[in-house]
């Protein structure tokens, strides 16, 4: 959990517990607590809502970045493969024995 995600619950919870104060001294004293909680609902609501977003963007993010470390470790070693065969093919030059590295770049096609 990130600082962020920590320091939004704590308001959430601060509020919850505030407002679970305030309910309890109101109705001990009789008064209206409609008001209260016509107040409270949407705040609490929205620091909870607040606190799922922000722990779904994390995990988001974490997924993202390993894709993209997959991806990109995949595609390069695909591409520099097909770039050497390709590089292969038009100077007639013999295949390598490392993969990913044509004759071309080894210094045989120039």
């Amino acid at each position: 959990m990130k600082t962020s995600n920590t320091s939004t619950l704590v308001a959430g919870l601060i509020a919850f517990v505030c407002s679970v104060a305030a309910y309890v001294v109101l109705t001990a004293r009789g008064l209206e607590t409609t008001g209260l909680l016509a107040f409270v609902t949407p705040v609490i609501g929205a620091l909870l809502v607040v606190s799922r977003l922000d722990s779904r963007s994390d995990a988001q993010d974490q997924a993202l970045t390993q894709i993209t470390r997959q991806t990109n470790g995949v595609l390069t070693s695909r591409i520099a493969d097909v770039v050497g065969k390709e590089l292969d093919k038009r100077f007639g030059t013999a295949p390598t024995d490392n993969p990913g590295l044509s004759a071309y770049d080894a210094g045989g096609g120039r």
